[in-house]
């Protein structure tokens, strides 16, 4: 799967106006304590008496009264400075006002202005649909004159006398007119919707784009998808994104019931008894910056968003009906386009409505997009913060996303309110989903995708838009490595941009291309004449043109001095033509190649090669050795009762130390995942100096390394199934460990020699056509060993724990299968070269 950490968005605020939660600190609160903030209409919204029937055909009525209100919000723009006189202020639907507060306090929580926003290049992108319920009130007082007419042609009203019903209809006219203040100026852009966007860019002096997108109960998440796209872009460094959601009037109440969506018991997200959901109301804002750019400025990161996929359901059985077809295809691209996949203890923050058929649709379209990583039956928590606050519409995924960065933060996973026994038509026995119902420590230990925690989030819209969202918590420097690799095989190798990503050469590394060897002489004598007078090429990463040109000449120089030296031997060799000389000058550091470049192959080392302070030097100077150090010791500890890293590094100059190190690298246990360590770091620090190989192979265990490099299984993900694997052998009750020999002869003759030796003994590893591993019962081993030594071949014993690729530890088959079934392989991004059949993998 590609990697899309380029494209990795980091979340450097938050803000919030919700019910019974004035800011985002409340509503996390409010989370962990499970606090359920529905309740009947506030007498100060609508007069429930007018409008609410429980019988569901009535007439214009309401069903149901019940929803999540934002009832305590702080409202007051001059004592904040905003320039908001109270004439506007006045006329401004709540919508705004929310959009305000919560825009506000995500500023002031990633410590703006004091810590500076580019004004020019900051964004305003937010989710709402219709604005909010003010401007029906507006209309109400502009209609007036439509229920003045029919009261006029009432009959009834016609017989009053004339006086009378100039005073009553006054009377009305002026009723009307007190309750809705006077349309002025600043009516319309009180309550239009663009101006939720538009009046914050001008409020706070941001010059980027602003507008707000309408995808119905999916708006938030619409707007969130277009301000990540235009952070890629490049259009602009920051966004202020979410989404807000004023409509709860009573025509809406209305027409919602008409269509059967409402409940009017309460909300129950995935549990038996869901019956509709209930609306709610509020804000939630984001400040969102590119991963990078957070990181280089030092923020502080709620979490990153590693990518967002949309959908439509297309045609269905009605606008109004979900399609789970749409649902899979949103949630199954937003996975592929994070470029990771869901694994044991992540957690879904479903759209979990509460409605008896939509929540069942939903589940079964997760499932069947999740049930093709292999994940085991409740490994996935999975929630709905509808269960806590209702259903905020065109704000619920803003909603969403907020629940699940604050659990990422935080580490810990709220509990979902009213699930008392799932709902009938859900299977969660033989789902990977199970639903929290309790405040839980956050744990993924020795997960795959390196032990990161990780959340997805849905939000669907009404008339068939889907939106899914994957966030991970942040490890702060731990996306480089992919940022660079992508940057370094992705890019126009011309272009600046991969010199910026690209590790400068430690030294000086002069390569020269060209058509012929003259071509490439001229250009020698030019640099070998600057060297002289003590100007060198600073080291640079070489251009592509140079490295796939038909000619290339390549010096390993130190200083101006040394690549005078280096350049005149070269330039000697290509003036005598004589092809003996280039092979003694590649001791010297310069090489000449011809023809089409070479392919870049690693083989990587398996266990028996391991060593007491292995990359000691390197894991002190290099970040990426001591980064990928400390990955594998997050995910080995709790599977080895302390950190890799100590059974490993020691102080050289104790001797008793180094002799317990490394016997404590011959247990399997510990061999294993240091040796995998090296072989990934490694890599790790050749690709970010542009040597990515065009494919690899593993020698023995050196295949886990491999499938880690080539992309097919996360480094966490193979620690794991070779701490599995060095367990496995641990826990075997063996009477004979066997024994392992290498041996540097033909294997044929390697192979007749061993037919003659006693008890089990067999060629385990075929290395080359001239050496061989051979393993076995420790007593026939050794015999061979006498008998191949015997025979003038050279043989060196193993320092392994048992005979590995034999028969003795064919017993740990079975829970290493276990584990490795529970890992997520995904196709290879560098082709595998199978270490058993010799041919590439599928």
């Amino acid at each position: 799967m590609k990697s899309t950490a380029d494209r990795a968005i980091a979340i450097v605020g938050v803000g919030a106006v919700l019910p019974d939660a004035p800011d985002a600190a409340t509503f996390w609160k409010n989370l962990c304590e499970g606090r359920y903030s529905v309740c009947d209409v506030p007498g100060d919204r609508w007069d429930s008496h007018k409008y609410y029937d429980p019988d569901p055909k009535a007439v214009d009525k309401t069903y149901s009264k019940i929803g999540g209100w934002v009832q305590e919000c702080d409202w007051n723009p001059l004592g904040w400075r905003l320039p908001i006189p109270p004439k506007v202020s006045d006329v401004m639907d709540l919508a705004q006002k929310w959009a305000i507060v919560s825009t506000r306090e995500a500023l002031a929580d990633y410590g703006y202005p004091e810590r500076a926003l580019d004004r020019e290049r900051t964004a305003v992108i937010m989710g709402n649909a219709l604005g909010g319920d003010y401007h029906l009130m507006t209309a109400m007082r502009v209609l007036f004159p439509e229920i003045a007419e029919q009261l006029d042609e009432a009959p009834s009203f016609q017989t009053l006398d004339d006086d009378v019903r100039r005073a009553v209809m006054e009377e009305l006219r002026s009723g009307v007119q007190t309750r809705i203040p006077d349309i002025t100026e600043d009516t319309m852009p009180g309550e239009l919707a663009n101006v939720v966007a538009g009046r914050l860019a001008a409020l706070f002096d941001f010059k980027g784009p602003n507008y707000i997108t309408d995808a119905a109960c999916a708006s938030a998440m619409a707007a969130v998808s277009a301000a990540i796209e235009g952070l890629v872009e490049r259009d602009y460094d920051a966004v202020l994104t979410g989404g807000i959601d004023a409509n709860m009037s009573p025509s809406t109440f209305v027409k919602f019931c008409k269509i059967g969506a409402l409940s009017a018991t309460g909300t129950r997200p995935y549990a038996d008894g869901a019956d509709g959901f209930v609306m709610g109301e509020g804000a939630a804002c984001l400040l969102l910056k590119r991963l990078d750019d957070a990181e280089r400025d030092g923020d502080a990161i709620y979490a990153v968003i590693r990518g967002l996929g949309g959908s439509s359901d297309g045609r269905g059985k009605g606008i109004t009906a979900p399609n789970p077809i749409g649902q899979r295809l949103a949630v199954s691209r937003a996975w592929e386009r994070a470029g990771v996949d869901p694994e044991a203890g992540d957690l879904v923050e479903g759209h979990g409505t509460s409605t008896k058929v939509g929540d069942v649709v939903e589940v079964e379209s997760l499932a069947e997009v999740f049930g093709g990583y292999g994940l085991p039956p409740q490994s996935i928590a999975l929630g709905s913060v509808k269960s806590n606050i209702g259903h905020l519409k065109a704000a619920a995924g803003a909603a969403g996303i907020l629940k699940a960065t604050l659990a990422l933060k935080h580490k810990f996973v709220p509990p979902n309110l009213n699930f008392h026994a799932p709902n009938p038509a859900i299977d969660f026995a033989r789902s990977p989903f199970r639903v929290t119902t309790e405040l839980t420590p956050w744990e993924k230990r020795g997960a795959n995708g390196e032990s990161v925690r990780r959340a997805g989030v849905s939000a669907f819209g009404f008339g068939g838009t889907n939106f899914h969202a994957v966030l991970e918590e942040h490890v702060p420097g731990r996306l480089e490595r992919e940022r660079t690799l992508v940057a370094s095989s992705e890019l126009d190798a011309e272009s600046p941009a991969v010199h910026a990503a690209l590790k400068l050469p430690l030294r000086g590394a002069l390569v020269l291309g060209g058509t012929s060897e003259a071509e490439i002489a001229d250009r020698l004598r030019s640099i070998k004449a600057e060297a002289e007078k003590g100007t060198a090429p600073p080291p640079t990463v070489p251009r592509e043109a140079d490295l796939q040109a038909p000619i290339r000449l390549a010096i390993d120089f130190g200083d101006a001095q040394g690549l005078a030296d280096l350049a005149g031997k070269a330039l000697k060799a290509l003036e005598e033509g004589h092809e003996g000389r280039w092979k003694a000058l590649r001791n010297k550091g310069i090489c000449l190649g011809r023809g089409r470049p070479g392919k870049v192959a690693f083989l990587f080392t398996g266990q028996g090669s391991q060593y007491v302070n292995m990359l000691a030097e390197l894991r002190g100077t290099e970040p990426i050795v001591s980064d990928t150090y400390v990955e594998a010791d997050r995910t080995m500890e709790p599977l080895i009762g302390g950190p890799l890293t100590d059974r490993i590094f020691v102080d050289p100059a104790d001797e008793e130390l180094v002799a317990q190190a490394a016997e404590g690298l011959r247990q399997t246990a510990i061999t294993q995942p240091a040796v995998l360590t090296v072989d990934t770091a490694l890599a790790r620090v050749l690709g970010a100096f542009g040597v990515v190989p065009d494919m690899v192979m593993g020698h023995s265990l050196g295949e886990y390394g491999a499938l880690v490099t080539a992309g097919a299984l996360p480094f966490a993900g193979a620690l794991t199934a070779v701490a599995a694997r060095g367990k496995a052998m641990t826990d075997l009750s063996l009477g004979d460990n066997g024994l392992m020999a290498a041996v540097f002869g033909p294997v044929d003759r390697v192979g007749e020699l061993l037919d003659a030796v006693d008890g089990y003994v067999v060629v385990a590893n075929l290395n080359s056509s001239k050496e061989c591993v051979i393993g076995g019962a420790t007593e026939a081993v050794e015999a061979a060993i006498e008998s191949l030594q015997a025979e003038g071949l050279r043989v060196a014993r193993l320092p392994v724990s048992h005979a590995f690729h034999t028969k003795i530890v064919e017993p740990a088959a079975a829970p290493l299968t276990d584990v490795l079934m529970s890992q997520s392989v995904r196709p290879p991004d560098i082709p595998i070269i199978s270490n058993v059949t010799g041919e590439f993998y599928p």
